[in-house]
């Protein structure tokens, strides 16, 4: 297509047309379209993020144990106690050596390396103490610890004749425990290898990408001297959906509840009874000049 156009107002001469996007339409179009693809995978990395939070998780947990939703101690932390990869990658196999008159190691070692669980792998003796629930009791205990958790398996064994007393593998778990550990697994990028690593990758990037260009585009546009924060949404529905969604994430995230209604009390009783503060949020008519 001619890059030139007749202008309509002069003498039939061509003019030529202003080459690339304009500034203003690129961030607004790059900060669309990132919103666009990031909003899911962002969403999926804040509730698979949930259980392991310090007041969502230990309410999770809380509730867990009161509808009786378990099939054994909940194998992940929360708060600040929370653990990403804290394993022990320096040896396939760690023994646990706590106690007394135990069968030989390597029997148990032996019998590890056979089962091929995935890495790492504990080797616990009786009476052994675990970071999730009570102590192994009067078995030895094999399990495997993999990152990527529904690799997990636990094995026991009678101590005086070696026979195989239990096996859980991972469905044997209940459904909210599987799916609470499919989300872990996915949030440290261990579900599926590198292709989940990199989804992780491009998702902080997009996440970045959007802030940039949010800032880019909030420079160029604010007024002069004010700090230019976008005005309400002047149909109904926009304000209702904003507000369904602003209560859905509150619901999920009780302190963002807090941070809300502290930030609401914050403005109403202070911010907007000093007026230079007021006018510099937007909170009043300021008719100021704008930037341009």
């Amino acid at each position: 297509m001619d890059a030139r156009i007749k202008s309509a107002h002069d003498d039939g001469k061509f003019h030529q047309r202003p080459k690339g996007p304009r500034p203003r339409v690129f961030w607004r179009d790059l900060h669309a379209v990132t919103g666009f693809w990031v909003a899911g995978l962002a969403l999926v990395m804040l509730l698979t993020g949930l259980p392991w939070a310090g007041v969502w998780g230990s309410a999770f947990a809380a509730a867990r144990a009161e509808f009786g939703l378990v099939a054994g101690p909940q194998n992940w932390k929360v708060g600040a106690q929370a653990v990403h990869a804290d394993h022990d990658h320096a040896a396939m196999v760690h023994v646990h050596t706590a106690g007394q008159n135990f069968a030989p190691l390597s029997l148990w070692v032996s019998e590890a390396e056979a089962r091929n669980l995935a890495f790492p792998v504990l080797v616990l003796p009786p009476g052994a103490p675990q970071a999730f629930g009570p102590p192994t009791g009067k078995v030895w205990t094999i399990k495997s610890e993999a990152q990527n958790r529904p690799l997990m398996e636990t094995l026991t064994f009678d101590p005086a004749t070696g026979a195989e007393l239990s096996h859980e593998r991972f469905a044997d778990k209940h459904p909210i425990d599987r799916l609470v550990n499919y989300g872990i697994a996915w949030h440290e990028g261990q579900l599926f290898g590198l292709a989940n690593q990199l989804v992780g990758v491009a998702t902080a990037l997009m996440l970045i990408t959007l802030a940039v260009s949010g800032f880019v585009m909030w420079r160029r546009r604010k007024p002069a001297r004010l700090l230019g924060a976008p005005p309400l949404a002047p149909t109904p529905a926009r304000l209702r959906g904003a507000a369904a969604i602003a209560l859905a994430l509150s619901a999920l995230l009780p302190l963002m509840a807090l941070s809300l209604a502290v930030m609401l009390a914050l403005e109403r009783l202070v911010l907007a009874r000093i007026p230079a503060t007021a006018r510099w949020l937007g909170l009043r008519p300021a008719g100021l000049a704008t930037n341009g």
